[in-house]
């Protein structure tokens, strides 16, 4: 009985060996021998008689087979790594050709466009606020002191029209100089057949008294009124100079003022300013009188055109930003002053080639576009950029007209040329194929 019970363990472990020797049995693939080595020369040619160091997955780069064939992780042929195509000093990439076989193209979706010429539009985009036009305000003061006898403009937000009446005020002053003023006249009258040179002082007194009238804010049409009735006006009326919007009114009726108190603050709102925040690289191409389109939200699908009325000379060191100052015309006064708006700056430049966006590769250091030099074969090529606009920009030098550059997955190419040329590490060897070596069996008796 005790040797069942000893001999139970003796089977079970010996069962757990068969099992373990059976896994560990590797059962043999139809694929291409990975490559146990980096082949530091060339050992074999192609077709077209260039040396090949080895095959590689377009998909798996960092994968090595020593003869071509179907991939083990998709299902397409290996492609070449040829001896030309290494890289130049072993660190550093040169601009090595990437050789990629259609079913790679079509799976990771390369696209290439061709190089035209034509202009880039340079826009810029800017936020602000509707502000009152500085130039259109006007502060209505008392001309001379006395008491408010009525307002005509007696609430902020009416609106006035130029000539329209503002205000009567009561002065006794004022009404000092009126009767002065009518007396210098009756004493010319009465002068008319006197001397020369009474005639000529009668004349400078009323010429004294009407020009008094006047510094005090008479228009030429009182002064004639005066001079047909005779009598003093108590109460005289004063206009606006302006048609606007009385956006300050600082007085009421009955009120005592002094000579130079302000009464009201008018602004014209027929034409707006909008003042919009340009950043400091985007200052270079503005200048005044260019044209702009603006929108506010308040008002969708209407747009306003303006122009450039001054650029600030100052910078805010805060915000690297310029204060632009836009002129736009208001004759429905829509555009309210305290609104947000965009501004759109937009002017041409001049002829250069176009290439998409995507195509450019900018590193920060370097900007990089990848150049189709025959079908299937993409190299790297360093450019200088120019003006960008929307999906264009513009190539000031580094490509032809007519050229055809990789526009979509360009960044898997580079990752292709950065991989096979040895330049970056990150994946290197991630995805080599590592086939373990069988190990003998041995068969243990049990």
């Amino acid at each position: 009985m005790n040797n069942r019970r000893k001999a139970g363990p003796a089977r079970l472990a010996v069962l757990l060996i068969g099992l373990s020797v059976f896994a560990c049995r590797r059962v043999p693939e139809s694929r291409p021998a990975p490559a146990t080595t980096t082949p530091t020369a060339a050992t074999k040619t192609d077709a077209s008689g260039r040396k090949v160091l080895y095959w590689y997955d377009p998909m798996a780069p960092g994968s090595k087979f020593d003869r071509p064939g179907k991939s083990p992780f998709m299902d397409m042929e290996l492609v070449p790594k040829y001896a030309d195509e290494e890289t130049a000093g072993g660190n550093a990439p040169s601009a090595a050709a990437v050789r990629l076989s259609p079913e790679a193209i079509r799976a990771t979706g390369i696209a290439t466009v061709s190089v035209t010429r034509g202009s880039v539009s340079n826009e810029i985009r800017a936020v602000g606020t509707i502000e009152i036009d500085e130039t259109r305000q006007v502060r209505v003061s008392a001309r001379v002191g006395g008491r408010l006898e009525k307002l005509f403009a007696d609430f902020t937000g009416q609106r006035v029209e130029k000539g329209a009446p503002l205000y009567e005020i009561y002065s006794p002053d004022l009404v000092a100089t009126e009767r002065e003023y009518l007396l210098a006249l009756e004493n010319r009258r009465r002068l008319a057949e006197a001397s020369a040179d009474d005639v000529r002082g009668a004349d400078d007194l009323v010429a004294a008294a009407r020009e008094r009238l006047h510094l005090w804010g008479i228009g030429p049409g009182q002064v004639a009124e005066l001079e047909r009735t005779g009598q003093p006006e108590l109460r005289l009326l004063y206009r606006s100079p302006i048609a606007g919007t009385v956006l300050q009114k600082m007085a009421v009726e009955g009120q005592y003022v002094a000579e130079g108190t302000e009464l009201y603050l008018l602004a014209d709102l027929s034409s707006v300013w909008l003042v919009a925040r340009v950043y400091e690289h985007e200052l270079g191409g503005l200048r005044a009188g260019q044209p702009v389109e603006a929108t506010v939200s308040a008002l969708p699908g209407r747009s306003f055109r303006g122009r450039i009325a001054f650029i600030d000379p100052v910078l805010d060191r805060d915000t690297r930003s310029a204060r632009v100052r836009i002129a736009l015309p208001n004759p429905s006064g829509s555009l309210k002053p305290g609104m947000y708006a965009d501004a759109r700056l937009e002017f041409p430049t001049a002829a250069a080639l176009v290439i998409p966006r995507s195509a450019l590769i900018d590193t920060g250091a370097r900007r990089i576009v990848y150049v189709e030099v025959e079908p299937n074969v993409f190299r790297a090529r360093d450019v200088v950029a120019g003006t960008r606009s929307g999906d264009s920009v513009a190539v000031l030098s580094g490509l032809k007209e007519g050229e055809r550059v990789v526009a979509a997955a360009n960044f898997f190419v580079d990752s292709q040329a950065q991989l096979s040329s040895g330049s970056s590490i990150q994946w290197s060897g991630a995805l080599d194929v590592r086939e373990p070596t069988a190990e003998p069996s041995k068969e243990t008796t049990p």
